[in-house]
């Protein structure tokens, strides 16, 4: 582990590299991982140009930790604290997240949060430990917000998820595509136990990301689409077609710790 600056923008950083040569580097500011190379040297995940560092706001790209709400289900801010507080190394491929009971309103549980990345030459499992440090059980909604970096979000298929239910109502059918663009993609898939496959994310028969979990009941795939696309002043011109979000999560029911108790989520990206 080294630490370093890959520039202002992204602040204090943890650089791990692989036994294969793969690299992954994890920001401070949200125990963020905002850059996976494998071994081949390709950048795996997309960060907006437009990022930086500040308060109250997350990294746009790379691998977001939603904790404890998901989005706006809940009274904290959207997709909670965790991607906007600082962590600290603890190992090396581990941060860690110190949470009081009186550190964030809407929020009165002690608790501790740690991130592991694990490299292989063409893998990232990334796990996420949530430990009940205080006396009451608490319940949670949260998310690996993942951030696959593609060359045109309308040439990317996601396959796997057919059927499943969508929360809110109907269901998955077929292969998620992503149409012309116009229009934003944001699908909360509910008991996803199968891989979820991406195809075409560098060019047409080029490799595919196939993406796994355990712990996370459910995934998100989504995507801004050009109309919204503009709205967002933290994603440069254009970026939306850079990147497709496919990601581990908690959404439809809320995870219970109880006291002492400790919960672990994964997820595992292998390009294949």
């Amino acid at each position: 582990m080294t630490n370093g600056r890959p520039g202002p923008e992204l602040g204090e950083v943890v650089s791990i590299i692989g036994p294969d040569g793969a690299t992954a580097t994890v920001a401070r500011h949200g125990g963020h991982v905002v850059s996976w190379r494998t071994a081949d040297g390709l950048e795996r995940l997309f960060v907006s140009d437009r990022a930086t560092i500040a308060a109250g706001a997350a990294i746009r790209g790379g691998i977001p930790v939603c904790f404890p709400q998901f989005a706006g289900l809940g009274p904290l801010p959207k997709h909670g604290f965790a991607r906007t507080s600082t962590w600290t190394p603890v190992g090396p491929s581990t941060l860690a997240l110190d949470v009081g009971a009186d550190a964030w309103p809407g929020w009165p549980h002690p608790c501790r949060l740690t991130i592991d990345v694990v490299l292989g030459s063409s893998t990232l499992t990334t796990t996420l430990r949530v430990v009940n440090t205080g006396g009451e059980p608490f319940a949670f909604t949260g998310a690996l917000h993942t951030y696959l970096a593609c060359h045109d979000v309308t040439a990317v298929t996601v396959s796997g998820l057919d059927g499943r239910a969508i929360h809110g109502g109907a269901q998955v059918a077929g292969d998620i595509r992503f149409g012309d663009g116009s229009s934003d993609v944001d699908l909360a898939v509910l008991e996803v136990t199968g891989p979820i496959r991406v195809d075409g994310l560098e060019r047409p028969g080029g490799a595919a990301v196939v993406c796994t979990h355990s712990g996370f009941r459910d995934a998100v795939v989504w995507n801004v689409g050009s109309t919204l696309g503009v709205s967002m002043g933290d994603l440069g011109a254009g970026q939306w077609r850079n990147y497709v979000c496919v990601e581990a999560a908690a959404v439809g029911r809320a995870v219970l710790v109880e006291p002492a108790d400790t919960w672990v989520g994964s997820q595992a990206l292998v390009v294949s």
